[in-house]
């Protein structure tokens, strides 16, 4: 488990590629915090990464908006007090 313990953010989690980084993250130990535009999306992978056994935690994010990065930072520093890897998908 490469990623054990580490808190890895995923924008564009869900869905394509960002999904299957997410998946793969969370198989090699990673606590995955998925972002994507749109909630029911977001929540979808949060739930297919947890029933492969992860840990996952999801924020509707769009990347273009300052605001919304920064809350999502603010929402994974509050809960985990560090953030160790950023997958940047579009």
């Amino acid at each position: 488990m490469r990623l054990a313990g580490k808190i890895s953010i995923i924008t564009g989690g869900g869905r394509g590629i960002g999904h299957a980084t997410a998946l793969k993250f969370a198989r090699e130990g990673a606590k995955v915090i998925v972002c994507d535009l749109d909630q029911k999306t977001v929540d979808a992978a949060v739930k297919d990464v947890r029933d492969a056994g992860g840990e996952a935690h999801g924020f509707v994010v769009d990347v273009t908006v300052p605001a919304s990065i920064q809350a999502m930072v603010d929402g994974v520093m509050q809960r985990y007090g560090r953030i160790d890897v950023l997958v940047n998908r579009g």
